[in-house]
């Protein structure tokens, strides 16, 4: 797939009329006096060339992107006057060195600089350096057209300078470190354009196996743009292997350069055995779930605290290595079952199906201390309403267990064709010889509104041992899924990381009863501060590996990302009808002139009822929701709805507009890049989602049960989590967005644009590109004007704050109240939301 190109900028040298200083004027990078207008620059609000100067009236800003790669001690220089201001209203020449996170002002003129004298001032902020977009703004703040800023002249100099033409920049190696043998890794290199003239890449030389090309986009490079080559290391044998990627270009200076691999391949992942050992001495005082109850005991008759499930303290390396295959008997019948909210009166006083688990029956590998299931998704199979998502847990011995070691394996019931998930434990013991205990489990916690309920019982359990196909690829990616966490620590200790926060506003804000929340966490600066995992019988023990559901929050990561990946890669995307993608919607007449970006921003035109949420109903329940096929789903979805307004000029949501931009985005990625491509399984997941290092969970997109295997895109993702700390982290800083994303629409997504708010589904909320947006203007102490807050929301009670400050903050629960003011302010006490 093509990777998006940095919008960046040509460097120019324009003569200026006013005298500089002579470290300034030692290498000029970039400079522009405006006589020439105003070509070149980004504007919002009222802004116009005026008399050999950028003018700005009101409230409005002009942004340019310049590179600095190859350049040191770099000055960024404005020279701007202003007319009519009045008090709070100001003129500012500003700096971003990370995409536009954050700005430092260079220049700022007020009331009492307002007489048209030019005023010069500049500032090399931190990461200005050898920056490939270092973005220079001007900006007003006034209330009205009548407050006048100027912009005179901006001028980037520095020392040293890339050379004239084209430059390449490569890294000198990469190592793809210890990898299974017959399983794969997988690293990006990145070929970047230092100079000031295209670079052409006239060929990509394939490495020597067991490395390989997967892909890339390598081909003409603008200045102060990149390029990425996808690189495969799948080794066959054990032992270290070298290997170089041969890249040729017209750089004058380097016609051909080479990027040294590295990999070593293993026959047991780093680790092996005493992956994560454990300190104790097997010395555990047990109350519950004894070696006896386990081995011919009773059902427990009813729920336990989840401490008897847990990790405790004093447990020891496990002495026996679990592989093979696990499966239960007795599940149709066995178990016990308590309900506490059924609002669709799904059991009744029968003994329904809904009662009592799937069959069991998988695979199991085991590393040290932890047991991995080789399945990670929501696995089908013959029950009416369950299927089983296993996670990741930890094996382990107690002196108390007979030579035995014990399992605790989370699971999770999600429910068929749906998102809800009902999260649990079972726990046995086993030997190596295939000797096994019975299984007993228990669930009381749940990410759903409407079904609420305890699960628990002791079955029989039968243990084969064998051989399992790609152990040590499901081992490997487990370490390296654990490796690859954020760092973790919990709520209550940004008392002491951040003196005067109260953990409390985050932990449940705005009053939310704890009960209700099953993750609940706040990321800034790299440390993810994590609570929640409250349950009906204490705190669940496994909170990393606890799954919860996206619902509508897939319509941000999944649609809005995959759409801005796709205008990343094949611009023109946004402006795409759906009628040319999707023939059921063409044969309808209401969909060929509505574009990809109208469904995704919710405004197709087409619709029943205009008041807010009026269509997402009954109707969508049968229609949509419980339709099990493609063409159920399609024909539904582009029929339902008369046309009531031209695209583009009304919001009413619904979710079969987001499935219809799945499909039409399926259809076009095919169209473009072979049948074989998937918009979830290749733009979603392997461009977006796996670089940023989410669980295979994460893998997982709910889908409909036919041969089109179409994924839902407006919601049926599940998650732990890491993997909404990483992605809520990903844009909350920026980290890859600008090489993976559309930048300018993930900005509009975000409301770091103005001119492209979106439209309003209510006062003071705005849904631009699968994202809601909360003005809290006049909220934060200190702060004027409008604020928004972007964020991500899903049914039930799920939040995903993306907060201008650079972090974020998201809370899954399951009742059905949206409060985070207080969590917002308490991140604005930590650093400032003003933007």
């Amino acid at each position: 797939m093509k990777l998006p190109v940095f919008v960046g900028s040509i460097v120019v040298s324009l003569a200026l009329g006013l005298a500089l200083s002579a470290t300034a004027r030692a290498s000029t990078v970039f400079s522009v006096d405006f006589a020439g207008g105003i070509a070149g620059w980004t504007t919002s609000g009222s802004v116009d060339a005026h008399q050999g100067t950028l003018r700005l009236r009101g409230p409005a800003s002009a942004t340019r992107a310049v590179s600095t790669a190859g350049y040191s001690a770099v000055v960024a220089e404005f020279t701007m006057s202003a007319g009519s201001l009045e008090n709070n209203d100001f003129c500012y020449a500003e700096v971003s060195t990370d995409g536009g996170g954050s700005w430092t002002a260079v220049l700022t003129l007020g009331n009492g600089q307002d007489n048209g004298t030019p005023h010069t001032a500049g500032a090399s902020p931190a990461g200005i350096d050898n920056n490939a977009q270092v973005l220079l703004r001007l900006r007003g703040s006034g209330a009205t057209t009548g407050d006048y800023c100027y912009g005179h002249s901006v001028v980037v100099s520095g020392t040293g300078g890339a050379a004239t033409g084209p430059d390449i920049v490569v890294p000198a190696s990469l190592g793809f470190g210890s990898v299974a043998v017959g399983g794969s890794g997988s690293l990006v290199a990145t070929v970047a354009n230092a100079g000031t003239a295209p670079l052409v890449v006239s060929q990509v030389a394939a490495p020597a196996a067991p490395f390989s090309i997967t892909g890339h986009d390598c081909g003409t490079v603008a200045p102060g743009a990149s390029c990425q080559v996808q690189l495969r290391f799948a080794p066959t044998a054990a032992g270290g292997f070298s290997g170089t990627l041969a890249i040729a270009s017209n750089d004058p200076d380097q016609a051909q350069v080479g990027i040294a691999l590295s990999g070593t391949g293993i026959t047991e992942p780093d680790g092996g055995d005493d992956f994560d050992p454990l300190p104790g001495n097997g010395n555990v005082v047990r109350s519950q779930l004894g070696f006896a109850t386990l081995m011919d005991g009773a059902d427990p008759g009813a729920l336990l605290d989840y401490i008897h499930y847990a990790l405790p303290a004093g447990a020891a390396t496990p002495g026996n290595t679990f592989a093979g295959r696990l499966t239960l008997s007795g599940e149709a019948t066995g178990g016990g079952f308590a309900e506490h909210v059924d609002s669709f009166r799904y059991t009744g006083s029968q003994d329904s199906p809904l009662k009592h688990l799937p069959e069991f029956d998988f695979e199991l590998v085991q590393t040290g201390s932890h047991i991995v299931p080789v399945r990670r998704d929501s696995v089908p199979g013959s029950h009416p309403h369950w299927e089983y998502v296993l996670s990741p847990g930890r094996a382990w011995d107690e002196a108390g267990d007979n030579g035995y070691s014990r399992v605790a394996l989370p699971f999770a019931l999600q429910q068929k064709n749906a998102n809800c998930m009902h999260n649990g434990v079972l726990t046995f013991l086993f030997r190596d010889d295939g000797a096994v205990s019975n299984v007993a489990y228990q669930i009381a916690s749940e990410t759903c509104l409407y079904f609420k309920v305890d699960m628990w019982g002791l079955l029989a359990g039968d243990y084969t041992p064998a051989a399992v196909a790609g152990a040590a690829s499901v081992v490997a990616d487990h370490q390296a899924e654990v490796a690859g966490r954020m760092p973790v620590r919990p709520l209550s200790a940004l008392a002491q990381d951040y003196p005067g926060t109260d953990p409390a506003k985050f932990a449940a804000p705005n009053g939310k009863d704890p009960q209700h929340v099953s993750l609940v966490g706040f990321v800034i600066d790299g440390i993810h501060y994590s609570g929640g995992c409250t349950t009906r019988r204490g705190a669940y023990p496994y909170c990393e590996s606890l799954v919860v559901p996206s619902y509508s929050a897939a319509k941000s990561v999944f649609a809005g990302l995959a759409m801005m990946r796709l205008e990343a890669s094949h611009p023109g995307t946004f402006d795409q009808v759906i009628g040319h993608h999707v023939p059921a919607c063409a044969a309808n007449g209401n969909w060929n002139d509505v574009t990809f970006g109208n469904a995704l921003d919710m405004t197709t035109g087409n619709y029943a009822l205009a008041g807010y949420m009026s269509d997402e109903g009954a109707t969508h329940t049968n229609g949509l929701f419980l339709a099990e096929t493609h063409a159920a789903k399609i024909d539904y979805s582009c029929s339902n709805y008369s046309r009531k307004a031209a695209p583009g000029s009304r919001w009413v949501y619904h979710s079969s507009d987001t499935y219809i931009l799945g499909t039409a985005m399926n259809a076009r990625l095919k169209a473009l890049e072979g049948a074989g491509a998937d918009i979830y399984a290749d733009t979603m997941l392997g461009d977006v989602l796996l670089p940023l290092g989410v669980s295979r969970t994460a893998d997982f997109t709910r889908r409909t049960y036919d041969s089109a295997i179409q994924p839902f895109t407006g919601w049926g993702l599940m998650w732990t989590r890491n993997d909404v700390a990483r992605i809520a982290d990903f844009l909350a800083t920026g980290s890859q967005s600008q090489t993976v994303l559309h930048q300018g629409q993930l900005d509009a997504a975000l409301q770091r644009d103005p001119s492209d708010r979106g439209l309003a589904p209510l006062a003071g909320y705005r849904y631009n590109n699968g994202f809601w947006a909360h003005d809290v203007g006049g909220r934060m102490a200190g702060c004027s004007g409008e604020l928004w807050i972007p964020m991500m929301s899903g049914y039930g009670g799920i939040t995903v704050l993306i907060l201008p400050n650079r972090s974020a903050y998201y809370y899954f629960s399951d009742d059905d109240t949206y409060l985070w003011m207080d969590a917002a302010v308490a991140a604005h006490g930590i650093r400032s939301l003003c933007q």
